[in-house]
């Protein structure tokens, strides 16, 4: 009987035992199951990591790529940008002894005494005039779009600017000193509501009797009908007179008749050419096909020879910031001494 109890508990004992054992191992490979499981984890987690690395390896290499046809572009545009200036500065000098050449008509003098300075933004829509704005009360500026940091600067000077645009609906904001109404300037006289002759403006303002005013023009070309229909009594009454040209070979014919009624009563003192195009051939030379042309009138001013070069920095800058600068064709009055 005892020997049946002994062998009872033994057994009982290693019964107890075996299931802690086995219950032990089954932790263990629970243990070492989940280890696994976070270690594959781990392993699908840097699997990931490394996917997304060359993604992003694969993204920059891209990336280059692109950059380097955006370098290669820019460099053809670069070069072909020089080759159009060379060909501008050799165009200079072809012309040089024609007195009715466009480099002969559009070259610019100093005004003695006076110093540049730019009204208007540091991009398109700003412009140079001279450190003169006395007696200066009215200005007329045509072709507004939403761009007005040059009129609202003549505004900070306390001069009233007449502001004429048949394309817009509204200015960008208000000032006590605009005074602008949808109406586009026109060559003709009494041709429609939408469309006036600068004449008529001047009467309908009362300004008639004004001098010293300034004028603005940037009417995408229609500059050329309008400058060669009207009459020098109203070009003396503005002191400056700033126009964006738009050079284009349908123009040709009117342009010395033009310029040789700007030149008689007002002097160019400063050039700039707008980027947003390119070089073209006009009337058998090189040119920008849009020019920002400064003029001042002649009378009470003394000119001097032009020196230095244009672009002038930290007074000119670029139209369209994007595009390369055209500066090769100003440059070339520098020579004016050696060469005129």
């Amino acid at each position: 009987y005892n020997f049946k109890l002994i062998f009872i508990i033994v057994f009982n004992i290693l019964y107890i035992i075996g299931i802690l054992n086995i219950k032990k191992y089954i932790e263990n490979l629970e243990n070492s199951f989940n280890d696994k499981i976070k270690s594959l984890d781990e392993n699908i987690k840097n699997q990931d990591n490394t996917v997304k690395y060359q993604e992003t390896l694969i993204k920059n290499q891209d990336n280059t790529i692109k950059n380097q046809e955006n370098l290669i572009k820019n460099l053809d545009y670069k070069n072909l940008l020089l080759n159009q200036q060379i060909e501008v500065f050799f165009s200079y000098f072809d012309c040089i002894k024609n007195k009715s050449c466009i480099y002969q008509i559009l070259r610019p003098k100093g005004v003695l005494g006076k110093k540049k300075v730019r009204i208007g933004a540091n991009t398109d829509g700003g412009y140079v005039l001279l450190n003169d704005f006395e007696n200066i009360k009215i200005a007329y500026s045509f072709g507004i779009s939403n761009e007005i940091s040059f009129d609202k600067e003549l505004a900070d000077k306390n001069i009233d600017v007449f502001m004429y645009d048949h394309t817009i609906e509204a200015l960008p904001f208000e000032n006590q000193k605009f005074h602008w109404k949808k109406i586009g300037l026109s060559h003709k006289i009494g041709e429609n509501n939408n469309m006036k002759n600068l004449n008529e403006l001047i009467e309908e303002n009362g300004h008639v009797n004004e001098k010293n005013m300034i004028l603005k023009l940037d009417i995408e070309g229609e500059e050329w009908n309008v400058l060669n229909e009207i009459n020098q009594e109203i070009l003396i009454q503005f002191k400056y007179i700033i126009i964006e040209f738009h050079f284009a070979e349908i123009f040709a014919s009117k342009y010395q008749d033009v310029f040789q009624k700007l030149n008689q009563t007002h002097q160019i003192f400063h050039l700039h050419c707008n980027n947003c195009c390119p070089i073209i051939n006009f009337d058998g030379y090189n040119l920008c096909s849009t020019l920002e042309i400064s003029f001042i009138i002649r009378e009470n001013n003394t000119f001097i020879d032009h020196s230095g070069y244009f672009p002038v920095k930290n007074l000119d800058y670029k139209n369209v910031e994007n595009l390369e600068d055209v500066n090769a064709f100003l440059n070339i009055y520098q020579f004016n001494k050696i060469f005129i």
